[in-house]
Formats: C-alpha cells, sequence, structure tokens
C-alpha cells in the first residue's frame, strides 16, 4: 500500500477561475488519498490599494485552512511588498514572512512534518528547506521571464529561477525547450507534458450531452476557441479568417484578460462582425456541451519568443478528448492531420480549416480517442509518482 502523501503547493493562481496544470496535478494527487494543501497566487499591497476586490481574498489569511468542495485545503498567503520580481533584498523579505506564515498558520494547525513540497513559481529559492520537506520540486509550466510584462525584470527572474532549479531535489517541464534550458542547472530535471481531464471532456461525446442555448443555434460550421482571450491570441488573423468564411460562426468561450488598449481596440472591431460570437467564461463543467457543437477547434496563437516553448497546450488536449480536430499556429507537429493541423501562415489556417471539416469521421475520431488515452492527468500523475519513488530511493 502506497504511503499517503501531504503535499505543499506553492501556486502561480487562484484556486477559482481557469483550471491550469497546478490545479489538475493537485486534483490528482487528492484522488489517490493524498492530503493537498494549495497556496493560491501571493497579492501585493499595490493591487489591494489600487482594486477592493483584493481585499475578499486578503481576509481568507486570517480563516483557518479549509477543504474545499474537491478536498484541497485551499490558503491565501499574506499579502507581499511589491517589486518581488526586481529585487533581490525585496524577494528574501517577502518569502520570509511567507515562510513564517505557512509554518506557524497552516502547517501547524494541519499537524504536518515533513511534506512534499511543490512549488510553481520561479521566485521562491527562499522557501526550499524550510519546512522539513520530505522532496522539493519545481514545476516549470512557462518560460516565466519571457511571459513577465516588464522586461527591465528579466534579469532578476532568470537568476532567481536559476537558484531555485539548483536547490531543489527534481524538476518537472511540460515542454522540451523549458526542459532543455533547466537541465542545464539540474540533472534530476524531467519532461512531464500538459494533458486532460478525459473523464471530463469526452462527455462532449455523449447522447444526452446537451449543447447550450447560446451556441446551438449558431449557423454551421462552427469554429471554436475555448480559454482565456488575451494577447497571446492573434487577433489579426480572427479577423482574416472571419472575412475569409462569412458564412461560418467563430466562437470564443473565457474570460478576456491581461490585454492592452491597443488589442482591446481590435477586440471591439472584431465584437462587432456578425459572424463572430464572444460568449464569455463558462464553468469547467460546462466546456464538454459547448465542444459538443464545435466543427473544429483552433489555437490561434501569435508566434513569439513566449509560443516558442510551447508544444501542447492544455486545450489541445481538451480538444482532441472532446473527438475535434484542430488547427493550430504552435502545433504538436509531428502528429497525424486527424489529431493536428500545424499552420505557418494565414493560407495555411484558411485551407485546414476546410480540411478539418471533413475529418470528422468515425476513423478520424477513433483515433483522436486512442491518442488522448496515454494523456490523462492520471498519467501524468503515474509518472511524477514513478519519479519521486525512484529519487527517494536512491538518495
Amino acid at each position: 500500500m502506497k504511503e499517503k502523501k501531504e503535499i505543499l503547493c506553492i501556486s502561480q493562481s487562484l484556486w477559482e477561475g481557469p483550471k491550469r496544470v497546478r490545479h489538475n496535478i493537485m486534483r490528482e494527487f487528492v484522488k489517490r488519498g493524498n492530503r493537498v494543501i494549495f497556496v493560491e497566487a501571493y497579492l501585493t499591497w499595490v493591487k489591494l490599494i489600487k482594486n477592493i476586490k483584493y481585499w475578499k481574498i486578503f481576509l481568507n489569511i486570517f480563516k483557518r485552512p479549509l477543504l474545499n468542495n474537491e478536498g484541497i485545503f485551499v490558503v491565501t498567503a499574506p499579502p507581499l511588498l511589491p517589486f518581488i520580481e526586481w529585487n533581490k533584498t525585496i524577494n528574501t523579505i517577502n518569502w520570509l514572512i511567507i515562510s513564517f506564515w505557512l509554518k506557524y498558520f497552516v502547517i501547524k494547525k494541519l499537524d504536518i512534518e515533513s511534506p512534499y513540497f511543490f512549488t510553481f513559481s520561479p521566485l521562491t529559492e527562499k522557501l526550499i528547506g524550510k519546512f522539513n520537506e520530505k522532496i522539493s520540486i519545481y514545476f516549470c509550466n512557462d518560460p516565466f521571464k519571457q511571459i513577465f510584462k516588464y522586461k527591465s525584470a528579466y534579469k532578476n527572474i532568470e537568476k532567481l529561477e536559476n537558484l531555485l532549479t539548483r536547490k531543489v531535489n527534481l524538476v518537472f517541464c511540460v515542454s522540451e525547450k523549458l526542459l532543455e534550458e533547466r537541465i542545464k542547472y539540474n540533472s534530476n530535471t524531467f519532461l512531464i507534458p500538459l494533458a486532460v481531464n478525459n473523464d471530463l471532456f469526452s462527455k462532449a461525446y455523449n447522447e444526452n450531452t446537451i449543447i447550450p442555448d447560446d451556441i446551438k443555434n449558431l449557423p454551421k460550421p462552427i469554429i471554436g476557441h475555448i480559454g482565456v482571450l488575451n494577447n497571446r491570441i492573434d487577433i489579426d488573423l480572427i479577423k482574416r479568417l472571419s472575412d475569409n468564411f462569412v458564412d461560418y460562426s467563430f466562437v470564443f468561450i473565457g474570460p478576456i484578460t491581461e490585454i492592452d488598449n491597443n488589442y482591446k481596440s481590435k477586440l471591439n472591431i472584431l465584437k462587432s462582425k456578425k459572424n463572430i460570437y464572444f460568449l464569455g467564461d463558462k464553468n469547467e463543467d460546462d466546456l464538454p456541451s459547448y465542444l459538443k457543437a464545435i466543427d473544429v477547434c483552433i489555437i490561434p496563437y501569435v508566434k513569439d519568443d513566449v509560443t516558442k516553448y510551447i508544444k501542447a497546450n492544455s486545450k489541445f488536449f481538451q480538444y482532441v478528448s472532446a473527438g475535434k480536430p484542430v488547427v493550430s499556429t504552435i502545433g504538436p507537429k509531428d502528429l497525424d492531420e486527424n489529431l493536428c493541423f500545424s499552420v505557418n501562415s494565414y493560407e495555411d489556417f484558411i485551407k485546414s480549416i476546410e480540411k478539418a471539416i471533413l475529418t470528422n469521421t468515425k476513423t478520424a475520431i477513433d483515433k483522436r480517442k486512442d491518442f488522448i488515452k496515454y494523456h490523462t492527468w492520471s498519467n501524468r500523475v503515474d509518472e511524477i509518482e514513478k519519479i519521486i519513488e525512484e529519487y527517494l530511493k536512491n538518495k
């Protein structure tokens, strides 16, 4: 019988909202009978001063850790001093505050002695070794330096991430390029690609799954994107596609976040077009119902210094799990077209959408079902546990 783990997870996001790799990995650990403490994305005093909505989150730091409806202890850390990304001294002070709070207001209250420590933040080197952890793991799921808004912080972020990589016992990376960079600083670095909750997204096949009212009567075919809409999405490409396929419906499901004024003005132009529909954010459990109505799923990312690190993102696996053909600017490039049309230009995108519509056949769908069996969060956690057990055995 496997030992039940006590897992302390430092996140880069809130629990509520779009579910990312850290949410899904921790969910899977809980399903296996382990206890998980999920420390939400840290606030800063600047955020608290600028926006009153963060005070509701801030007040959670005074609450006793409680289980949420998924069996996970979700806790909110105290707010931090600003400029953590720029200044090493401020970074050190902030993590001393967090480590003190975690020790005496979370770990002690939950009677945890030696947790398995996961961090998804590249800035947390000062936390390693503070909790008598059985093992420390850095889960690198983004090129953090490149996705940070201000280039003036790049040098310090890179330095802190490299220090963290050296100090932890294990490093997991979601893409080959991230692996290539992290393994320079820690030989115990492993590839753990993204995956999908196939039990949920395969409900798109179910004849009892009801298509929602706000999509079921849209003109066919429906070309769909599910996920956060931000500067990473090539909005100029979307406009050109909608101009070319005037009789098609282009549907976007998900929140609009982190956009600049130029992007916002372009987005307003799209909102005025008759064949583009923004349906807003939806509950995760409702996404298969929307995917059931979609004929072709798209990943229309801008190619830049961030997307070169991405081979297959979470939405790719969600689309395939739902049985849908995928057209993507970022790949994966090494797969059969029944799984993904990888495109390099606007003209390629047009041709691939036309081809993809024709791949909604039993043969293609069977290939998608076979492929996704090996890309579930359950399989990924199997891999993680195997690597952890091997490391501890040889420690």
